[in-house]
């Protein structure tokens, strides 16, 4: 099995520490590296292709952010998305995004509406052709644009802080089927509600839209918690 990394990228890269730091975040939050993977610096390097200075400098500022933790026995291991950080995550992105969602509808121009039509337009042919990390990357456009759209650099810039949890938790939802094309009608309404000038609506709308991934992640969690108990039991008695 190759290595999960661009190593061309990182080679003729200029910036070689901050290249080798993208490269492993983005394998955490796309979940090519899994929740608890055991980390070894010098098999790290060598995947990347680099020395150990820059991948324990990118693992150092990834335990910072709180993306990878120290084991005891030495090693680094992903951090798992515990229930407490979806609660928490999730619950203020619904109140962020409801009030982006209410400020962009107040505040959206027609090219912002067409812009977001076309994003649903292209999400909904992603479906047609089952390509679900296209629907994952035109879920995070679609969510972009309406923060923008609300005008409000603060507010935007707040948001965008939580943007690699959200995005790792997108991944999460959007393997579950049917859950594509739920979010991809809500975004349709969304716009509709926003042609309308129906503020409230979007923000309750989107309140929803949030809930509803927040529900289907502790679902899942607690379903994996569960079948790894069976499997332990299982195990035991074998």
């Amino acid at each position: 099995m190759g290595a999960p990394y661009d190593q061309a990228g990182i080679r003729k890269g200029r910036f070689l520490r901050e290249q080798v730091y993208k490269n492993l975040k983005a394998s955490i939050l796309n979940q090519t590296l899994p929740q608890n993977k055991r980390l070894v610096e010098e098999r790290l390097a060598e995947e990347l292709g680099t020395s150990r200075t820059p991948v324990r400098e990118a693992i150092q500022k990834l335990e910072k952010e709180g993306l990878i933790y120290k084991l005891s026995k030495g090693g680094y291991a992903v951090s798992a998305i515990k229930e407490g950080d979806i609660e928490e995550i999730l619950g203020i992105r619904s109140i962020l995004e409801g009030y982006a969602a209410h400020l962009a509808t107040t505040r959206i121009t027609d090219e912002d509406i067409e812009s977001l039509e076309e994003i649903v337009n292209k999400e909904e042919q992603c479906l047609n052709r089952g390509d679900q990390e296209g629907c994952i990357n035109l879920n995070t456009e679609f969510h972009d644009r309406l923060y923008r759209s609300a005008q409000n650099k603060r507010l935007y810039s707040i948001i965008n802080d939580l943007r690699d949890y959200i995005h790792r938790y997108r991944i999460i939802i959007g393997k579950y089927e049917g859950i594509a094309e739920l979010f991809m009608k809500d975004h349709r309404e969304m716009v509709a509600l926003m042609r309308s000038k129906r503020a409230g609506k979007v923000e309750r709308l989107m309140q929803r839209h949030i809930a509803r991934g927040k529900t289907i992640i502790l679902k899942r969690m607690k379903k994996e918690a569960l079948q790894q108990g069976v499997d332990k039991k299982g195990s035991s008695r074998g």
